[in-house]
């Protein structure tokens, strides 16, 4: 009969598989979700530019919220939206933008935007088009 296995063996075995495991979903998890986030964005641009007004909005605020995604940066701006038939408003919206469009996107600018006319203070329903 061969050598018995001791329980510090067992232990350190499973504690390798655990950490093994943990470190698995982990990388599966900083994968998945940018890319979940980058679809789920794209598609909510795709309704909105298949149903929305066409405006534009002046940058009034612009904030670095300190993360990147796909190295670019996430922004928080306040726009001042404007869309034919509806007053001036204003937005609060949290973005990814390029790091090349990001000279479009500064204090004092004006961009082209998407807004749902159903919602159009709905900072989700409101797109930037920046080109």
């Amino acid at each position: 009969m061969g050598p018995a296995i001791g329980l510090t063996t067992i232990v350190t075995i499973a504690i390798t598989c655990i950490s093994l495991l943990c470190g698995l979903v982990i990388i599966v998890a900083a994968i998945a979700i940018p890319i979940y986030i980058m679809r789920n964005n794209q598609k909510k641009m795709q309704n909105l530019i298949a149903t929305g007004i066409q405006g534009e909005a002046t940058i009034l605020q612009l904030e670095d919220t300190g993360m990147l995604i796909n190295n670019s940066p996430r922004v928080a701006v306040v726009l001042e939206v404007r869309i034919p038939g509806y007053a001036p408003y204003q937005v609060r919206k949290t973005m990814t933008v390029p790091m090349i469009r990001m000279s479009q996107v500064q204090v004092g600018a004006v961009v082209a935007v998407m807004a749902d006319p159903n919602q159009p203070g709905n900072p989700d329903k409101v797109g930037l088009l920046l080109r």
